[in-house]
């Protein structure tokens, strides 16, 4: 590793006290967030995800990147047997006390999912908005894959190709990577870590809508539109097995 990854690394475990008070406040209180527009995306994320990997009470998922370990804890909730890893002790600190406030049993540790080695021993994995922050994917992916079971369920949730860009301001105030992928690449490092059954999903977070004649219309569009148009849209959702 060179003195740089060493810095970038650095820069991660930092994040959560360069952020400030209010940046703090948001790691302890997500998914619920001033914006009532977040909080919904995150929370239909979440339903998501359960639907996607078919989370069942009882079963095993592992969170990596989990930050302040919100989802960790929300599967927890479900009836899973959830564990979050970070490479931020003062992230998994955050996820400990809200575990413990919130009466939830649920397990976090502070490693680096870039060589985390989980001994194939879980059900599901997830990687959610957590890949972009690592500038060795494959690396990553391949710790996934030896933290499922054969037959496991990887789901990998990102920002699109424009977040190379668009996450330009966090990395020169703050020195954390923000990567940026299209789903073809996705896919690629994905079977390059032995993973198949690569499945693609369009998430499009349906709105509520009433009987008005136009919004039924904008109801009915709206899936094409995103289809059409999904090189553009922000998040990248990929479900693989693993061998």
């Amino acid at each position: 590793m060179t003195e740089a990854d060493d810095r970038i690394k650095q820069a991660e475990i930092d994040y959560p006290n360069a952020v400030g008070e209010e940046g703090r406040a948001w790691l302890r209180n997500k998914p619920f967030h001033h914006d009532p527009r977040m909080t919904s995306r995150l929370l239909i994320d979440f339903g998501h995800i359960l639907q996607i990997l078919d989370l069942h009470a009882g079963m095993s998922l592992v969170e990596l990147g989990c930050g302040s370990g919100w989802m960790t804890r929300f599967a927890a909730r479900h009836g899973l047997d959830a564990h979050g890893y970070d490479i931020a002790p003062e992230m998994i600190a955050i996820a400990r006390e809200l575990a413990v406030e919130e009466h939830v049993d649920a397990t976090f540790e502070v490693a680096d999912m870039e060589i985390l080695d989980l001994e194939r021993r879980f059900d599901a994995a997830l990687l959610y908005d957590a890949l972009h922050h690592s500038r060795r994917a494959e690396l990553v992916l391949h710790a996934a894959q030896r933290a499922l079971r054969p037959g496991g369920r990887l789901l990998l949730v990102e920002p699109n190709w424009k977040h190379r860009f668009q996450g330009r301001e966090a990395t020169d105030e703050y020195g954390v990577t923000e990567m940026g992928y299209s789903p073809r690449r996705l896919k690629r490092l994905l079977r390059e870590a032995g993973f198949t059954e690569i499945t693609r999903f369009h998430n499009n977070r349906k709105r509520l809508f009433t009987n008005h004649p136009r919004e039924i219309a904008a109801h009915v569009a709206e899936p094409l539109v995103y289809r059409a148009l999904g090189v553009f849209w922000t998040q990248i959702w990929l479900r693989a097995t693993a061998p």
